[in-house]
């Protein structure tokens, strides 16, 4: 492995690290995580007798209506339900500024990451015989 690998390998452990911390400690990405979790938990909870019953259901038809029934009662709590939306367009846009916040880290190294390798090339260039760069 030439240097400029070893040196672009090395920019890009730490990009990765930096990117890390980003989504690892981001105070908002936390709180949204915590309140989609708790909503999830508060779904399970509405819909676990639905649940219950489909799952115990010993009859094929009964079975099919059952799980109708909760799918029904998942989808009114999730998809269709205000509250939800509200929730996931929260999360959207907090994932959209800690996105953000990572890609900075990718703008801020790839210039430097591009010079290490350009430099090599030139190098390279240079001990065959051609010229770079005048």
């Amino acid at each position: 492995m030439d240097k400029a690998r070893e040196q672009t390998d090395k920019e890009l452990k730490a990009m990765e690290s930096k990117m890390g911390r980003i989504y690892e400690n981001s105070p908002a990405l936390k709180r949204i995580k915590k309140e989609y979790l708790d909503y999830m938990k508060m779904v399970q909870d509405r819909t676990e007798s639905s649940y219950k019953a489909y799952i115990e259901a010993a009859d094929e038809n009964t079975k099919e209506e059952l799980k109708r029934v909760y799918m029904d009662e998942i989808r009114s709590l999730t998809i269709e339900s205000a509250a939800y939306k509200k929730l996931i367009k929260k999360f959207t846009k907090v994932m959209a500024k800690v996105n953000q916040e990572a890609l900075d880290i990718v703008n801020r190294s790839m210039s430097e990451i591009y010079a290490i390798n350009y430099n090599q090339v030139a190098d390279e260039c240079a001990r065959v015989g051609i010229k770079v760069n005048g």
